[in-house]
């Protein structure tokens, strides 16, 4: 039977994702299940219409419903632009979508050169979109349950070596460049959490970083070194950017993602060293504590991953070390 009160509350939320921080969603949402929860709406309600099953009203309303789940803005938007595109080349509703028309989009992809990681991946959100849709009951069945995950060659992603870290090190040309490689090394950070860092998160006395605004709205604890802390005190201050955020672009306004990516891309030209982006940072954070001896667990809280697993993931092996660990448990 349909619940009348959750498609108000959903219609509720959607028709406030916009105006709403994530935060006053939950409280709404809330609000709205506790005060209905003391009330019996009837079928005869249905006159009022309370679903519009435009893809764009139920994109909307998977939008307001992932806020208030705490997803990040970022993974929204992703699966969003994943969802439309879908629409774009199946050309019909989502309540009328099966598993051949997955099936289709899929396979066109695979026609464009699309790598089989990056079609998982697609596949993942449209599951947990076709699911969300099952559990709302805007569909009977999920259309994409049958079709199984796609295997990939798992490609090997490596930290920076320390004969990188070094060149990394000697590429960078400003007090900016070096503080910014030397917080990154040492924090472990997303480059959406290193954008949004304030001076006032960075405790210069007991070198603990504090993340307010990490993945789906975390906030947890990190630290940095001497070391990076010394080069990053330098940074501030030299810097005649007077405002709160930790790190400023060229035009005097707070660095965004962008452009954090761009800084270390000169860096990469300058090096002569492949792939330093904000992630291969984060995977050397991991990779070097873990060879040091800490903790999976430990390592865990500090990166601010909801699974031990997925920290396993960002650490890579050390070849000779397994080598030598192989040498003295088979004797």
């Amino acid at each position: 039977m349909t619940d009348y009160r959750m498609q108000i509350i959903r219609s509720v939320e959607t028709e406030l994702v916009n105006s709403l921080q994530p935060e006053q969603m939950c409280l709404v949402s809330h609000v709205l299940t506790k005060v209905l929860g003391d009330y019996e709406i009837t079928e005869r309600c249905t006159s009022l219409e309370v679903y519009d099953d435009s893809n764009e009203k139920i994109l909307k309303m998977y939008t307001a419903c992932m806020l208030v789940d705490g997803k990040s803005d970022g993974t929204v938007k992703m699966y969003v632009y994943q969802c439309r595109r879908l629409a774009q080349v199946i050309g019909k509703p989502y309540t009328e979508m099966n598993a051949y028309d997955i099936r289709y989009f899929l396979a066109k992809e695979m026609e464009r050169g699309i790598k089989d990681q990056t079609r998982e991946n697609e596949r993942a959100v449209f599951s947990a979109f076709f699911q969300w849709m099952t559990n709302e009951e805007l569909i009977k069945k999920n259309p994409i349950a049958m079709i199984k995950p796609i295997k990939c060659h798992v490609e090997i992603k490596k930290a920076f070596s320390d004969v990188e870290i070094d060149a990394i090190r000697s590429a960078c040309k400003s007090l900016k460049e070096r503080a910014l490689v030397e917080f990154l090394l040492s924090t472990g950070v997303r480059v959406n959490e290193a954008s949004n860092m304030r001076v006032q998160d960075v405790d210069k006395d007991s070198l603990a970083v504090h993340v307010v605004h990490g993945k789906g709205n975390k906030e947890r604890i990190t630290y940095t070194t001497a070391v990076a802390m010394k080069h990053l005190l330098a940074y501030v201050h030299s810097r005649t950017e007077k405002g709160e955020q930790l790190f400023y672009n060229k035009n005097h306004e707070p660095l965004e993602n962008g452009g954090i990516r761009k800084i270390l891309k000169s860096i990469e030209d300058r090096a002569g060293v492949a792939d330093v982006h904000p992630h291969r940072f984060r995977r050397t954070f991991a990779t070097n504590l873990a060879r040091r001896g800490m903790q999976l667990q430990d390592i865990k809280e500090l990166m601010g991953h909801s699974n031990v697993n997925t920290t396993m993931a960002y650490i890579s092996v050390d070849d000779s070390k397994v080598h030598s660990s192989y040498n003295t448990y088979i004797a």
